[in-house]
Formats: C-alpha cells, structure tokens, sequence
C-alpha cells in the first residue's frame, strides 16, 4: 500500500472530515493521509516547504480565493499538483485555473470515492511524467551548453532555432545573427545539403556525414555530422538536432600529406625516368657521333635503325610516367 499524503485547503471543517471519508472508503490500493488547513497563509507555507504530495484546494477561502492561492504557490515554483474544488457552473473558474497551473479541477457535489482517488492518481501520474521529462530536458540543455562540439537545432526547412556556444564559435558569428540566417546557407557543396536530407527523410538519422561548411566569415571548414529527428510535442513539427565535429585540422593534415606524397612520387618518377632514360639516350648519341664522322665500315641504315628504337623506348617511357603521374 502506497501512502500518498494530502492537503486539504477549505475554510469548511465539515468539507475536510467528508473527504477524508470519502479517501478511507476507497479500494484503489493506497493510503491516503489527509491533513486539513483553513487560511492562505498556511496554505502557502506549506506549499513552499513542499510537505505533502497533492494539494485540494477549495475555490472560497474567505478574502482570498483557491486561484490566488494557486498563482502565489506556481509562482513560487511549487512543484507539487494542486486540484481545485469549484462549483456547479463555474466553468470559467475552471478554465482559469487550468490557465495558471491546477493540475485538474473537481466540482464538490460530483465527487464520490471512485471519482476523486481517481483524479488524485492521475494528477501524481501526469506529475511524475513532467518531472522526468524536466529532468531530461535539464540533462540535455547542461550537455547542450558544455559540450565542446558545435550542436544545432534546425527544421527541414534549414531554419535554426538553437545552437550552443561551439556552434556559434564555429560558424564565425554570433546567436543573434545565426538565427536570422539559414543552415542551408553554410553549406559549401548543395550536393552535400541533397545528401543530409535524403537520409534524415528515409533514415531519420545521419551518422559521420563529412561536410565542407562556409562560416560567416567565408572560410571554408571541414567537419563531420550526426544528426537524429526529433519530432515536436504534438507531432506538427519535426526537428534535427546535429552535433558537427569539426575536422577542418585533420582535412588540413590529410591534404598536406598527400601533397607531400606527390612531391614524392614526382621525385620517384624522376628518378626512374634519368634511369630509363640514360641507356636509349647513351645508344642514340653513339649512332650520331657515327653518323656524323661517317665512319669506314659503319653500315648507315643500321645507325639509323639504332636512333629510331631508342627513340621509340623513350617515347614508350614517358608515355607510361605520365599516365603514372596523372598529368
């Protein structure tokens, strides 16, 4: 048995013993201990010292009303739920009460056992609901603001709607003049923008999608993201919330590293051309030495034969280094 511990705030003793009869005379598998206070300012105190799970709180409290009690203790951060207990065909009272915060309202002559343990139990239930779901929202905004790498939420539609210190240390800007902007803008490459979309669309998800990004300051950035669809409250909206990891410096290294790669093969291809190259160019200056003393005994067409097959092997040679070399 679960014990729930309740307020009971009427100026109406007889009010008070009723529902704590009514309360006793349930079968819903929880204690119920009902305590009762006849003032505002008891009321409130007790409210501020959070000392009770739920709150009934009567419309009439003679010079104050239920509602102005409610605004004082949701102002005042009061976190656990407050019911109220109006009158027949008070519905905007009621209304009102929503407006500011009750957790729910009850009209005092339709209330039996089954009605209000029932309402009670939803009230703590919807409660706990909010409390985790603030408790996660309080989680993610304090990673949100820390983290270290760049997070923004946008829309489909590119439109940005938050984005944390990194991110906007990233983009070269500031909050203010990030959000007037669009994420669609930053990108450097709109096939790349094409590529995110049709996976956040069919996926709901990006994982280590590399990106070439345009600050606001035009410099081009590298960075990789990660992106899941979050989908609003009340489904008509749908949100990606991206974390980008900027690998500009490692873009950077991998590119100076194959320049050097290059500068290497070049003075390889170098190298392999004064190799394979010495010996043809050795045989043609030998024919044309010949040649030109016409020398006894040398058989001419032979010389020349000499020339044109060294020539050809040369010309073999820097045909394969230059499909080798790309160039």
């Amino acid at each position: 048995m679960h014990l729930i511990k309740i307020l009971l705030v009427d100026d109406d003793e007889d009010d008070f013993l009723l529902t704590r009869n009514i309360l006793s005379s349930g079968n819903d598998g929880n204690y119920y201990e009902v305590s009762w206070c006849n003032n505002y300012t008891e009321a409130i105190n007790a409210m501020l010292k959070s000392h009770y799970d739920i709150y009934l709180v009567d419309y009439r409290l003679g010079k104050h009303s239920g509602l102005d009690l409610l605004y004082e203790a949701t102002k005042s951060n009061c976190t656990e739920p407050i019911i109220i207990f109006t009158g027949r065909g008070d519905s905007k009272i009621d209304e009102e009460a929503l407006r500011i915060g009750a957790a729910d309202y009850l009209t005092k002559d339709e209330i039996n056992s089954e009605i209000l343990a029932r309402t009670i139990r939803y009230a703590l239930r919807h409660h706990k609901a909010l409390s985790q779901l603030k408790n996660s929202e309080n989680k993610f905004r304090a990673l949100f603001e820390r983290s270290k790498d760049p997070i923004m939420i946008t829309d489909s539609d590119g439109i940005i709607y938050e984005a944390n210190e990194a991110a906007i240390r990233f983009m070269d800007t500031t909050f203010e003049e990030l959000i007037r902007k669009n994420s669609n803008d930053f990108y450097k490459n709109l096939s790349d923008r094409e590529i995110f979309c049709a996976a956040m669309e069919q996926y709901g998800s990006v994982k280590d999608l590399e990106l070439e990004i345009i600050s606001a300051l035009g410099k081009t950035k590298y960075c990789s993201i990660s992106s899941f669809l979050q989908i609003s409250q009340h489904g008509h909206k749908e949100f990606y919330y991206s974390i980008l990891h900027d690998i500009t410096y490692r873009k950077i290294q991998e590119q100076k590293s194959l320049y050097e790669e290059k500068i290497e093969s070049i003075g390889h291809l170098t190298r392999i051309v004064a190799n394979e190259i010495y010996s043809p160019l050795s045989n043609i200056n030998f024919a044309t030495e010949e040649l030109k003393n016409n020398s006894e005994g040398r058989d001419e067409n032979m010389l020349i034969d000499i020339i044109r097959k060294n020539c050809e092997r040369i010309n073999e040679i820097t045909s394969s280094i230059l499909a080798k070399a790309k160039v």
